[in-house]
């Protein structure tokens, strides 16, 4: 278990906006760790009144990396190791399924194959939905939804090979899309440098990634390579779905936009190195929420407002 202490600081600022919703907003650390357990994959289980969350690479003192997947309790404020580290290898981006368990990315390591894990939070029991297309292994699988016809849509950026635990690529940048039986996989998008944050607008009409590739697995930065959030047109077909019509959504004021979400009102938020980046449907900025440090992930919270991922912190956003 992890020991977290909660923080009493609150910080307050007023936001860039076009909605009064988003004109004031409060920032309040819920939780401090020694480690940076807090980074990707927060999802809300309100059933359960709990936060999961997984963390950055951790390093073993033979320099093997490995990550933890938690579980916060929202009103002990108590944080869990779940005990994924082997089962579900350098977990990252997670997502609530219909069913009421989670598809958790899974980057894999150099004996252990990427692909999807399904996680039933009831039982702890884990189950592989994927770990490759034809004689391919996945790059390191990055974040992941679920459409509203029950398929899995998920991004595979080469990251994990730049960062060390991943073995040389065998397949491009791309996202990928697995039907509700999980028995056919079709790749849906290319062209992306570091394909990373997914998400669905309310209608399920676009589909919108985070394209990450101006900062490379190593850190290095690259001004040519991009810092974008791209949208496609879904565009329904008797075979199944295809993306088409894609545009540049917009472009962030710092670093990266990493995790991607989408709010009740289709204001599309995203994780920067500025913090929390805030857009509306037709890309224009709203606001800029800053977070010291940056946001790599976030989960919103039905009504308003998220639990943001701050690495080392974790915080509540109420606006």
């Amino acid at each position: 278990m992890a020991a977290i202490f909660a923080i009493s600081t609150v910080f307050w600022g007023v936001a860039r906006a076009a909605e009064h919703s988003l004109a004031k907003w409060q920032l309040k650390v819920l939780a401090s760790y020694s480690q940076p357990l807090a980074h990707e994959g927060p999802v809300i289980l309100a059933d359960r009144n709990q936060l999961f969350f997984t963390s950055n690479r951790l390093r073993r003192s033979d320099g093997s990396q490995y990550v933890i997947a938690s579980i916060f309790d929202l009103k002990s404020l108590k944080t869990v190791d779940l005990g994924l580290t082997n089962s579900i290898p350098m977990a990252n981006g997670a997502f609530r399924l219909s069913n009421g368990n989670l598809v958790i990315t899974m980057q894999g390591n150099k004996s252990k194959s990427a692909g999807l894990a399904e996680f039933n939070v009831a039982n702890g029991q884990v189950k592989l939905l994927t770990t490759g297309f034809s004689d391919y292994q996945f790059n390191s699988p990055n974040d992941v939804v679920q459409a509203n016809d029950q398929s899995i849509w998920f991004t595979d950026p080469q990251y994990g090979y730049e960062q060390g635990f991943r073995p040389r690529p065998t397949i491009g940048n791309w996202v990928w899309r697995i039907d509700q039986a999980g028995r056919h996989q079709r790749l849906m998008m290319d062209g992306f440098s570091k394909p990373n944050g997914i998400a669905f607008s309310l209608d399920q009409e676009y589909v919108y990634v985070t394209d990450s590739g101006f900062i490379a697995g190593d850190g290095q930065r690259n001004s040519v390579l991009p810092r974008t959030i791209y949208r496609y047109r879904i565009l329904q077909t008797p075979s199944g779905p295809l993306a088409t019509d894609r545009i540049t959504f917009c472009v962030v004021t710092k670093g990266i936009p990493d995790g991607l979400k989408v709010d009740e009102y289709g204001r599309v938020w995203t994780g920067t190195g500025a913090g929390l980046e805030i857009f509306d449907k037709d890309g224009n900025p709203l606001a800029v929420i800053p977070v010291a440090n940056g946001v790599s992930n976030f989960a919103l919270i039905p009504g308003g407002g998220a639990y943001v991922m701050g690495e080392t912190k974790l915080f509540r956003l109420d606006i």
